[in-house]
């Protein structure tokens, strides 16, 4: 059975009278912004951002921007880790496949990943200054590796001149939104997913 569903910002004046016409609220989702005003702005975010890579990189891990190469490894990250994503109607993630992670080039992404002794265990992937997903192993979670690979993933956007980034996630991730608040992002818009009873 197809659900009739709607997805409204939670400012939308046509929301109490969707809520009160039968609709229930499933899911949460925000969007966050980094906005650099200035030259100012942006290297004071870079310092900030390459301090997250260092960190990482002090205790032994290698960040660096994935290759085609690296896209049975990024498949293999993604199929263990994607379950833990929670997902919202405005908020879908499915598993990457191999041939889609070796076309990221082709279609304007950049990812970037963190390997530990050669293993891939996070990685970030976006396009322009769009944050895409971010996805770190279990073994690797609460060890600074998301924030690593997002800010190299922010530090190369940055470096190609763009000074507006965006992210966005179900609410119910809050590793996620934790994450993106820690390497200067913030949320500015929430969004709400409606589904018929």
């Amino acid at each position: 059975m197809l659900l009739e569903t709607h997805v409204l910002q939670d400012t939308d004046p046509d929301l109490p009278a969707l809520i009160a016409g039968g609709f229930d609220i499933v899911g949460e989702s925000w969007g966050a912004e980094l906005l650099l005003a200035d030259d100012a702005a942006a290297r004071r975010a870079i310092a900030a951002l390459r301090a997250h890579v260092d960190a990482v990189a002090a205790a032994g891990l290698e960040v660096r921007e994935l290759t085609p190469a690296d896209a049975p490894a990024i498949a293999a990250l993604d199929a263990a880790s994607w379950a833990d994503v929670p997902s919202t109607p405005a908020t879908v993630h499915a598993p990457t496949s191999e041939t889609e992670a070796r076309d990221w080039t082709a279609r304007g992404h950049r990812g970037f990943g963190a390997f530990d002794r050669g293993a891939l265990v996070g990685l970030c992937v976006g396009s322009g200054g769009d944050n895409g997903y971010i996805v770190v192993a279990p073994t690797h979670r609460g060890r600074g590796v998301g924030r690593a690979v997002t800010a190299a993933w922010m530090l190369a956007a940055i470096e190609a001149g763009e000074r507006a980034l965006t992210a966005g996630g179900a609410t119910e991730n809050t590793r996620s939104l934790d994450l993106v608040r820690t390497v200067g992002f913030r949320v500015t818009e929430r969004w709400l997913s409606l589904q018929r009873r």
